[in-house]
Formats: C-alpha cells, sequence, structure tokens
C-alpha cells in the first residue's frame, strides 16, 4: 500500500480556510452557509516540474464570497467589493504561507475576480476569486 499526503486539502484548502476565518468572522466552508459566508472549491491541480526528490505543483481554487442582502444597490456593492479587495491583500500578504514555519505553500495570488448577481435571486450577490499556488513536496 502506497503512502501519501492529500496535498491540496491539507496544503492548499485548509490554509486558506485558516486565512480566512483569521480575518473574517463569517463561515468558510464547502457549500453556503448563513447570509454571507466563503465557498471554497478546488479547480486545477497541475505538474510544474518533477524534482529528483519530489516535485512542485500549481493549485487553483475559487474562493466565493457570498452575501444575501437586500437593501440599498449602492452600499451593497460596496460592501461586495470592498470584501473581494481584503480577500486580495490578504492572499498577497500571505503568498509565502509558513505557519509556525511549517511550509504549506508560495506563490499565492489572486489571478482574476468576477463580480455576480445572481439571476434568479437579486439579493445573492457574488465575488469569486481565482486563488493560485504552488506547493513543492518532497517525497
Amino acid at each position: 500500500m502506497i503512502t501519501y499526503t492529500n496535498i491540496i486539502k491539507t496544503h492548499v484548502l485548509d490554509s486558506l480556510e485558516k486565512i480566512l476565518e483569521d480575518e473574517f468572522n463569517i463561515p468558510v466552508g464547502y457549500e453556503a452557509k448563513g447570509n454571507e459566508c466563503f465557498i471554497l472549491q478546488p479547480e486545477e491541480d497541475v505538474l510544474v516540474s518533477l524534482l529528483s526528490s519530489g516535485q512542485s505543483r500549481s493549485y487553483s481554487v475559487l474562493i466565493t464570497y457570498e452575501m444575501k442582502k437586500a437593501g440599498n444597490m449602492e452600499l451593497n456593492k460596496d460592501h461586495l467589493t470592498a470584501r473581494a479587495e481584503r480577500v486580495k491583500k490578504l492572499i498577497h500578504n500571505n503568498s509565502a504561507y509558513s505557519p509556525s514555519s511549517t511550509y504549506k505553500f508560495h506563490d499565492g495570488r489572486t489571478e482574476s475576480i468576477e463580480y455576480e448577481i445572481d439571476e434568479d435571486d437579486p439579493e445573492l450577490k457574488r465575488a469569486t476569486l481565482t486563488f493560485n499556488c504552488t506547493v513543492t513536496e518532497v517525497t
């Protein structure tokens, strides 16, 4: 039987969850919860290079900030874009993430942000950030 580590879970998803939870006081997970939350969705795992004792891989995760709010559209737009900008800055500040000197990932970055209003429920707004990072795994 082979021994392995679920790298995208332990190094990338768990790290993003911790970074977001430490900064915001709203739910972070894999499905929508409450009036506002962050939803993490793994998207891609790509080999960057093979090393003599491991490999380097690029991971991509969609981070969706979702809020359900009625009322003033201008205030809601400001809130939505402010949250996305705050996450973008937070990721920039943690681009090489090694909590307690334990390596998790490097070259973390926000590649893009898309904004949308749900067609079926105009009170539901989203900002979806595409997060990418590199993990070097030693075997």
